[in-house]
């Protein structure tokens, strides 16, 4: 929970320092007879300017890069009522109103918000391939990344590893944030649902069926390697069903979904 907190940090440096360069060097000939009022007037633009820097990589990934990325990303309405319905449900235990169910173009599942406006996607592959459990977990998962406010903590992130580029600590912090989110969805969806077996069978299959790595903040299913390391931007697969193995010993769920 602290990654968000060391990535704004990040930027808020890097933009202090840059600026504060740019005004030093603006206002080099009037330090010589005015040295406090400059270095007073050098740290208070500079942070002012920081600040909003920080605040508007926040705001256009708010309102630009989500838009853009859910464009190519759905298609209509998802076409399965039972869906439609643990959908429903779900949305009733974890408090989550207006979520817009539609049909995933890219990958198996996905969340984003947009504006005010939910989007959980989920494609008919999805549906015909796993069990009605395994669907609800899924589902659970995207809905928790909602309900956790992902999407926008990791298109700030991406905006913020794009815009500063040669920092290699925004790189592994943007990497961390993906990981982190991804578990703690996993952890809120066992919450609701209390089925982690059925998580773990559908990350299974999943990763068994998906062949093309497909990158992308609103990614919540796109597992399609089992990718590890620092800069990897998914939990390691193995300790992602571990995890979940352990959450069903501990609420004694016996029956592994088929």
């Amino acid at each position: 929970m602290m990654l968000y907190p060391i990535l704004s940090s990040s930027v808020f440096f890097w933009s202090f320092l840059g600026i504060s360069l740019v005004v030093c060097t603006l206002f080099l000939d009037s330090y010589e007879w005015q040295r406090q009022r400059t270095v007073e007037l050098v740290f208070g633009s500079s942070l002012i300017a920081s600040l909003g820097i920080a605040s508007l990589l926040s705001l256009v990934a708010r309102k630009f890069a989500f838009p853009r990325m859910l464009e190519g990303m759905i298609a209509g309405s998802l076409s399965a009522p039972s869906v439609s319905e643990t959908c429903a449900d779900l949305c009733r235990k974890m408090n989550i109103q207006e979520v817009d169910l539609r049909e995933a173009t890219v990958g198996y599942a996905f969340s984003l918000r947009n504006n005010g406006r939910n989007v959980v996607a989920v494609s008919p592959e999805m549906v015909a391939s796993m069990s009605s459990t395994e669907v609800e977990a899924v589902v659970a998962h995207e809905l928790s990344h909602l309900k956790n406010n992902d999407s926008q903590e990791k298109g700030f992130a991406r905006l913020a590893k794009l815009a500063f580029a040669f920092d290699p600590i925004l790189h592994l912090v943007e990497a961390a944030v993906h990981r982190e989110r991804e578990l703690l969805a996993d952890q809120s969806s066992v919450k609701y649902t209390g089925k982690p077996l059925a998580l773990a069978s559908a990350l299974l299959k999943v990763h068994s069926a998906y062949h093309a790595h497909l990158p992308g903040p609103g990614a919540g299913l796109f597992v399609g390697h089992n990718s590890k390391g620092l800069l990897s931007r998914y939990p390691d697969l193995d300790r992602r069903v571990q995890l979940l193995i352990n959450m069903a010993r501990e609420i004694k769920t016996q029956t592994i979904p088929s």
